[in-house]
């Protein structure tokens, strides 16, 4: 292996795999030269991440201007109104929904009786009206 100056830098940003950072540790255990090139990179490294970061006046670099995102409508209140509506919606109707016709047990019997002499394949039918108790408090 001659020197690994890239190999050093792939290092630094986090760019080797396991079998490269081994290839490169015992290099530069037996080099010098790469060992001081790591040690210079890495205090480079650490003395311009330390200094202050500035902010650029507006329009030197026009691609760097904030441009103004327009913001979208909140579509959840949309939502959440439409649901509220078919809410009410079906409150109402079940409130204004007149109850269903009673219904007699002859009236049940003489339909699906009629049914039965009719339509062979149709069972026997048989509506068992169960008992009410009347419970006192």
């Amino acid at each position: 292996m001659n020197h690994a100056g890239e190999l050093v830098s792939a290092y630094l940003d986090g760019e080797l795999n396991l079998d490269e950072r081994q290839r490169l540790f015992q290099h530069l255990s037996s080099c010098g030269q790469c060992s001081a090139e790591l040690e210079s990179m890495q205090s480079v490294r650490t003395a311009v991440r330390s200094l202050p970061m500035m902010e650029l006046p507006p329009g030197l670099v026009p691609e760097a201007d904030p441009e103004p995102v327009p913001l979208r409508r909140n579509r959840g209140f949309l939502v959440g109104a439409a649901a509220a509506l078919v809410a009410a919606i079906v409150a109402i109707s079940a409130i204004l929904t007149p109850p269903p016709d009673s219904i007699s047990v002859e009236e049940l019997n003489s339909r699906f009786g009629a049914r039965v002499s009719i339509d062979p394949a149709f069972g026997p039918a048989k509506v068992v009206v169960p008992e009410i108790t009347e419970i006192s408090e």
